[in-house]
């Protein structure tokens, strides 16, 4: 019997190295990819996930096809987790993660079975430019000014990210957001501006372009700073919400509040695939982002892109551990 359990393992080791032993075409061809979405359907993470899903495929060797899954739970945990340790390791699986993905491990999130550094990032498909703007009467212009002077706010709740990242500039740089709750999302916050309760809301990008074209168009709103450190899509112009950091602290602390931002809605691998196969894959994401019937879908569906790379992703991840104990303490103190 023992001799036998033997021969099987060695058949299956046998087995399994031929199959690592493919190339990228070999082992592709005929397959099927599976691409995990943290989110149920409907939402953002659906829609550029299966976007992703329908079009990949066509620029890896072998062009297997790709399946989207939904495997929403515990705020994108669950698939996270899932990619990490129990997704197949031989690259017939990925994934889109959610943008707090290594900020969640750096504070300490409990539900984390993953390490953040250790995956394989392919590139992000787009980023929710979290944007600051004020109504056109409001005195608040330009960045400068949420120092000196009050700006009143719209927030959701005490665990909405815009009151989270709010209360944190006002304790770490000396904002002065006044922020007002209750507001039971974006529709009624910025009805709530339009109206004059407040004078500011914090919203995608993307969004705002979606559902206010007219107020972009006919300047009835300022557009303040984004939540970003670079530049991103058409707001090239727009200043940073860094430039309100002053020293080297301020500055890691802002990297932890924002980099989820900077991550944005990014597909990796589960860590142990074959090297060549991760190349492949990253290859045929750059290849995507440059063909124009994947973008022509995009412009379609309205979706923005604003790709990145996997060397921009593990750059803002790497950075994110850099924190010391006492910036991740002020992380902390600002999330609970």
């Amino acid at each position: 019997m023992l001799g036998k359990m033997a021969a099987a393992g060695l058949a299956f080791a046998f087995l399994c190295g031929g199959a690592r032993a493919q190339s990228p075409e070999q082992f592709y061809r005929g397959r099927t990819l599976n691409l995990v979405i943290p989110n149920a359907p409907g939402g953002s993470f659906d829609l550029y996930g299966r976007l992703a899903a329908k079009h990949l495929g066509r620029f890896l060797p072998g062009q297997p096809s790709v399946v989207a899954q939904n495997m929403p739970g515990a705020g994108g945990m669950i698939a996270s987790n899932w990619l990490y340790g129990v997704a197949p390791k031989d690259g017939s699986a990925m994934g889109v993660l959610v943008p707090n993905v290594a900020l969640a491990q750096v504070i300490g999130v409990s539900s984390i079975a993953y390490d953040a550094r250790k995956f394989n990032w392919i590139g992000r498909l787009v980023s929710p430019t979290a944007t600051l703007f004020t109504w056109r009467t409001s005195a608040t212009t330009k960045i400068a000014d949420l120092k000196t002077r009050e700006t009143i706010v719209a927030s959701t709740g005490p665990l909405s990210q815009v009151e989270i990242t709010s209360r944190m500039m006002n304790g770490v740089v000396g904002a002065k957001f006044r922020i007002i709750e209750g507001y039971k999302g974006t529709t009624d916050a910025t009805l709530a501006m339009e109206q004059g309760e407040v004078e500011a809301v914090v919203m995608p990008w993307t969004l705002m372009k979606l559902a206010h074209p007219d107020w972009i168009r006919d300047r009835k709103i300022n557009v303040i700073a984004q939540y970003t450190r670079k530049p991103v899509g058409d707001l090239a112009a727009t200043p940073s919400i860094f430039e309100l950091a002053r020293t080297n602290d301020e500055r890691a602390v802002f990297s932890l509040f924002f980099g989820p931002d900077e991550i944005g809605q990014p597909l990796v691998a589960p860590p142990g695939v074959p090297a060549d196969r991760v190349e492949a894959l990253r290859k045929a994401f750059e290849s995507m982002n440059r063909d124009q019937d994947y973008l022509a879908d995009a412009a379609r569906q309205k979706l923005d892109l604003t790709p990145a790379t996997h060397l921009d992703l593990e750059k803002t991840v790497a950075e994110a551990f850099e924190a010391t104990s006492a910036q991740i303490d002020i992380a902390r103190k600002y999330y609970q």
